[in-house]
């Protein structure tokens, strides 16, 4: 991505078996007199999703993403924190997640 978007970086992500989480940081060099106004950092997020979809669907072969997404802007350290955790503790709760489409079948 920084191949992009110099001021944007993924800071912690996690791919799950039906779902992506991540962290999404872009360095505000925003200029509201001077930049396009492609650039304003509100605007980035979808760009780079877009990217990675784009990217990642041409690279397996096939459309693997839903068309929609949703996003949230973290404000500040505690709240970055709290979904760093999120994200690092995400995949020891998906045998309990309501979208986890995995069966088990006793045999008797």
């Amino acid at each position: 991505m920084t191949d992009t978007y110099d001021n944007a970086t993924i800071d912690n992500y996690v791919i799950m078996p039906n779902h992506v989480h991540m962290i999404i940081s872009i360095r505000n060099e925003y200029d509201e007199a001077s930049a396009p106004r492609a650039s304003r950092p509100t605007e980035l997020i979808p760009r780079i999703i877009a990217i990675i979809k784009r990217k990642s669907n041409k690279l397996y072969g096939f459309d693997m993403w839903q068309r929609s997404y949703y996003d949230h802007v973290i404000r500040n350290e505690k709240e970055y924190l709290r979904m760093w955790e999120y994200i690092d503790e995400n995949p020891a709760r998906w045998e309990d997640d309501e979208n986890n489409r995995t069966f088990f079948y006793e045999i008797t």
